[in-house]
Formats: C-alpha cells, sequence, structure tokens
C-alpha cells in the first residue's frame, strides 16, 4: 500500500492511497469519525449567567468550539479544565477561554459565543474531554469521504475530440499525443457537468478499484496527517486483538 499528499488548501487535504480496496477505505473512513479521540468541551458549570442567551444554548456553543489537542499529553478519557469570566457591556467570544493548561487553546479565537450589557455578567467553568464521535458528533476531529481515482478509457477513440474539447469547461481535460487525460482526477469534477460531454461524444471513464482520493476536512483538534496517522493505528490494535482471539479457537 502507499499514500501521498495530493492536495492541502485550508482544512481540506487530500491523499492518493494505493494498493487497497474500498472495503479498507470504508473501514478507515469510519475509524477516522468514530475511532479518533480529540478534545471537546463535555461539561459546563454555569455561576453567573447575565446575557440574553439561555444557558442550554450557551453550553451547546461551547461543546462545538474546537480544542486544539495534543495527542502526545492527552490520551481517551483524559480531561483539563476551561474558564470563562467576562463582564460588560461587549461581545464574549471564543478568545476569552483560558484554560488551565497553557498548550491547550480554542483554535478559532473569533467564535462569537454571546452578548453582555451594562453590569452583567458570565462566569463559568468547562471540562474538555479526550472523546471520539462515537460518543457524540463533537469529537469528530473530521469530515471524510473517500471516492475511486477516475481516468479516460482512451480504449475507445472519438473522432470529434475539438469539438468536445471545446464544449468542457477549461481545465478539466487535456490532450496528449492523440490520448486525452483528466487535468485533476484528484477533484470530483468529472462527476458533475462534464460527464455528459464526454458521453455525448463516446468517451468512457474509468473507475480504479484500487487507488483511492480520500478527501479530509478538518475541524481543528486536529492535523490531516494526525487524522488518518492515529486511525490507522487504531485499525491495526483492532486486528491484533482479533487475532488473538483467533488464535483461542
Amino acid at each position: 500500500m502507499d499514500i501521498k499528499k495530493v492536495f492541502e488548501e485550508g482544512s481540506v487535504t487530500k491523499f492518493l492511497v494505493k494498493g487497497t480496496d474500498a472495503a479498507f477505505m470504508n473501514s478507515l473512513r469510519r475509524t477516522i469519525m468514530t475511532g479518533v479521540s480529540c478534545l471537546a468541551i463535555d461539561e459546563v458549570t454555569i455561576y453567573e449567567n447575565d446575557s440574553v442567551t439561555f444557558d442550554e444554548l450557551l453550553t451547546n456553543r461551547l461543546g462545538l468550539l474546537p480544542i486544539k489537542t495534543d495527542q502526545k499529553a492527552y490520551k481517551d478519557k483524559d480531561t483539563v479544565k476551561l474558564v470563562l469570566e467576562k463582564s460588560g457591556p461587549g461581545k464574549v467570544t471564543s478568545k476569552d477561554i483560558k484554560c488551565t493548561d497553557p498548550k491547550i487553546e480554542i483554535l478559532d479565537k473569533k467564535i462569537y459565543i454571546t452578548n453582555l450589557g451594562k453590569d452583567q455578567n458570565i462566569k463559568m467553568e468547562m471540562t474538555a474531554k479526550m472523546s471520539t464521535g462515537k460518543e457524540h458528533a463533537r469529537f469528530q476531529p473530521a469530515i471524510v469521504s473517500y471516492h475511486e481515482l477516475p481516468s479516460i478509457d482512451n480504449s475507445k477513440k472519438s473522432s470529434n475530440i475539438k469539438e468536445m474539447m471545446s464544449e468542457l469547461p477549461k481545465g478539466t481535460i487535456e490532450e496528449k499525443a492523440g490520448k486525452l487525460f483528466l487535468v485533476d482526477p484528484y477533484h470530483e469534477k468529472i462527476h458533475d457537468q462534464p460527464i455528459s460531454v464526454l458521453e455525448k461524444y463516446g468517451v468512457e471513464i474509468e473507475y480504479s478499484k484500487n487507488e483511492f482520493v480520500l478527501t479530509i476536512e478538518t475541524t481543528g483538534q486536529l492535523n490531516a496527517k494526525e487524522v488518518v496517522g492515529t486511525a490507522t493505528d487504531v485499525l491495526g490494535k483492532k486486528f491484533e486483538e482479533l487475532t488473538k482471539e483467533i488464535k483461542k479457537l
């Protein structure tokens, strides 16, 4: 098996994974969604809340804040304390939250939480916990998907290549030595408008059975490399446990 990074922009990273099958890719996808631990606020103790925002809505917002996670210092079920204390008037944002561990912080400092008027106060203590998406979506470190690597079947020739190219969006397909190639097979542009144009001229798209594009959009707790690395470690341990149990039969 071989894996390499083929795209990275903002929170989105794409990996080309070779030498595997759809069953493994789906196992990896499910493990990322439900088996990779990260920090998220799990409990909130409210001592004072004079804002217009109800306690229940406040706790929901706090639970969705992306907390930068140190995987070396924190393991599954470990916790860390955070505090929020502020007086009005003014906005309350994620920048106002302080953590007892200086290595842990809210990733985005501009997230709006609530608003305080004159003589209004907010005071609360939060407990962030390491857990997985299996417990709750707030512990899910990324949105993940995969698709088979597409390519053009050049065994079937089209006699109207120039006419077809003129109808396709620029940057979709290129011609080299009489053969057609996808300019960017790692993205899914080919699944939309271009596919109907290709079919019109008798050009078919092939999908690999052992090459896949893995797309990961992180929420901020972990980076893409940490997400994939942790997921493969979790899968490896599960296979080891299964092997041990099978040997006992």
